[in-house]
């Protein structure tokens, strides 16, 4: 859609049932923290339905919540060159901009419980799958030169072993920007079983896992902003992984 799906609700607010005008206003108070909900919790903390939020998703033109979504967090942050602008200047623009919403998407007390996971943790594993598991080597290298002990695991079939010996008391962060159940299906549920606290750290706040893990953190989902401008998510994960270190620093101080 051409027009900024903020303006579009506004527009189209006088058509709307009570319900759905509900959920316009909460969308039109506080639009970051929507991209990092769920569609049941979107429900849940307005006294509405999922159902009620679908219909009007679709009334604005959109074919569900993921799609809605997907056009709010565009619509927040234009990422598409203008002609004649500067790249340097757009580029490093976007990144800062994507960057500054990490500080609306995650609470602090959300940060603080994942240090106090990594401080306390028996064994700590980090998970990631290709351009992920940059992200998870990167912190695995800051926590060591902390004096933290850690394990990378970038390949599905060493998860499978680690999963095994897993436990009570152990810590595994998975990074997964989609939360692909192809991936994970098998693996997040069995750690829970095992009793392992399981993080994880997604761009994909409507995923199968999101009810089960210990804790799920959201990001901005930089990659998905335009399809015609090309992000890479691991320079927002590389900026949430320094703000783990400080608050990991901070607990260990004598």
């Amino acid at each position: 859609m051409n027009d900024s799906t903020l303006e579009l609700i506004q527009l189209n607010l006088y058509q709307f049932t009570k319900k759905e005008r509900t959920l316009a206003q909460y969308i039109l108070d506080d639009p970051l923290r929507v991209i990092q909900l769920t569609a049941d919790k979107i429900a849940e903390e307005t006294g509405t339905s999922k159902a009620a939020f679908i219909r009007l998703c679709q009334k604005l033109g959109y074919n569900g919540y993921s799609e809605f979504r997907f056009a709010l967090s565009r619509s927040l942050v234009a990422t598409v060159p203008q002609s004649g602008e500067d790249p340097i200047k757009q580029i490093t623009n976007t990144y800062s901009q994507f960057i500054l919403q990490i500080s609306s998407m995650v609470a602090m007390d959300q940060v603080h419980s994942l240090a106090e996971a990594i401080v306390n943790a028996k064994r700590l594993k980090l998970f990631g799958i290709n351009r992920t598991a940059l992200s998870a080597h990167q912190l695995r290298m800051r926590l060591g030169r902390m004096g933290f002990d850690a394990e990378t695991v970038n390949d599905a079939i060493t998860m499978v072993d680690v999963v095994e010996y897993l436990g009570e008391g152990d810590v595994c962060i998975v990074f997964s920007i989609k939360a692909m159940h192809q991936t994970y299906g098998s693996l997040i549920p069995e750690m829970v079983a095992r009793k392992t606290k399981v993080i994880l750290i997604t761009m994909t706040p409507n995923n199968r896992f999101s009810d089960i893990v210990s804790q799920m953190i959201t990001l901005p989902f930089i990659s998905k902003s335009s399809s015609k401008t090309f992000y890479d998510d691991q320079a927002i994960l590389f900026v949430f992984n320094e703000i783990i270190l400080n608050e990991v620093a901070r607990l260990s101080q004598p």
